[in-house]
């Protein structure tokens, strides 16, 4: 090539450059968006009169708070009857997996024990409103956490993203959808059809956040035209290969073990319980400074224990030193009694550490006792042969 030609040659590739930084803004091509997932391989399933799981985990709004009969007019009891009478010819298990009052952190340390061993063929993850309070990364590495292990098996689930609303449009939508993106899964926006229809939760909930009878029904049905649809569709190719993950694979993996069956000092007393989400018995006491330790190996760390109207205030150690928060101190005290759940997700460094749970013996003005209520152990970060 002559040089007067080399240099025309470099002018055009200079000009090229030029002008695509001008079109894009000097941002990089994009490739066009995979298109989400759709359910149809679940609906094969049906139609051939197979056996079924369908599985919802979530928080209060599919546990069916808000609703008169949680076993019958909750939007999750609607779908449910819509499946089973729309397929009669098919055997539809429900796995109910919600717990009223926690966030997705939680469900990615329990996802494995309650969800996975299932091995359901549906997945509904409502966690949207249940997660507004919880810091950002913390909401993305979890539900990415859960989508990951349910993906993560010979034969997935399908799984379809549910956002409900509240009134104060505090969810965590935004935060949910990137790590649905990422993965393509489906979603069904509740918070689209209310704006979409003119509705108002303070029409349709006494609080701003829990349907009443119309709401769940209002959901359900929405839920159901989705279903009708998804129908139609020839299914997507079965999920072989994970991608890489798109923030982390730290809660990836969990598990949680009673404090009761940690070896601890006389201060402690057992107590039973009958409330199914925490352990059978809980380890109770009020005493000031009275300690449990435990060593676990993972990046990420917490504990259940019950809130009432008698409890007191604790603080946690990580190796001899304040926990991050929001182990650091937490106050047990609630009106109503009910699971309280703390994690720190991810952050820690890989080996081992060692968490020192104390009470305290002060309380919350309101509380009428320092008692403090342990539930379970919570671990993860780490592959499930280490927790």
């Amino acid at each position: 090539m002559s040089e007067r030609a080399f240099r025309l040659t470099v002018i055009a590739l200079l000009l090229a450059i030029c002008c695509n930084s001008l079109s894009f803004g000097h941002q990089p091509l994009q490739r066009a968006p995979q298109t989400r997932r759709n359910i149809g391989l679940f609906f094969d399933k049906l139609r051939a009169g197979k056996q079924v799981t369908v599985a919802y985990i979530g928080g209060s709004i599919s546990q069916g708070v808000g609703a008169s009969d949680v076993n019958k007019t909750s939007y999750r009891a609607l779908v449910n009857n819509w499946f089973r009478n729309r397929f009669p010819n098919s055997k539809i298990n429900e796995l109910n997996a919600t717990v009223s009052g926690t966030t997705s952190l939680y469900a990615a340390i329990r996802a494995r024990r309650e969800i996975v061993e299932y091995k359901p063929d549906l997945v509904f993850l409502e966690f949207a409103v249940s997660d507004s309070s919880e810091p950002e990364e913390a909401v993305k590495k979890s539900i990415e956490g859960i989508v990951r292990q349910l993906l993560a098996v010979s034969q997935p689930p399908e799984i379809v993203m549910v956002y409900a609303p509240n009134a104060n449009q505090t969810t965590a939508i935004n935060w949910h959808e990137k790590i649905a993106e990422y993965y393509h899964l489906p979603k069904i926006n509740l918070e689209e059809l209310l704006a979409t229809n003119n509705n108002s939760l303070a029409t349709l909930s006494k609080d701003g956040v829990h349907p009443n009878d119309e709401g769940h029904k209002l959901y359900a049905n929405h839920i159901i035209a989705y279903l009708s649809e998804q129908e139609k569709l020839p299914g997507s190719s079965p999920i072989k290969v994970l991608p890489m993950p798109f923030l982390s694979d730290e809660m990836t993996y969990g598990e949680l073990k009673a404090f009761a069956e940690i070896q601890h000092g006389a201060g402690w007393k057992p107590e039973p319980t009958n409330d199914k989400t925490l352990p059978a018995s809980l380890l109770s006491s009020d005493k000031s400074g009275i300690e449990i330790s435990t060593t676990f190996e993972g990046t990420v760390v917490g504990l259940t224990f019950k809130m009432g109207p008698d409890s007191g205030i604790l603080e946690c150690l990580i190796d001899g030193k304040p926990a991050p928060e929001p182990l650091r101190q937490i106050d047990c005290y609630d009106k109503d009694t009910h699971i309280g759940t703390r994690i720190v997700a991810g952050g820690l460094a890989m080996g081992e550490h060692k968490l020192t749970v104390r009470v305290k013996g002060e309380k919350n003005a309101k509380s009428s006792g320092a008692w403090v209520r342990l539930g379970s152990f919570l671990m993860g970060g780490a592959r499930p042969e280490k927790l």
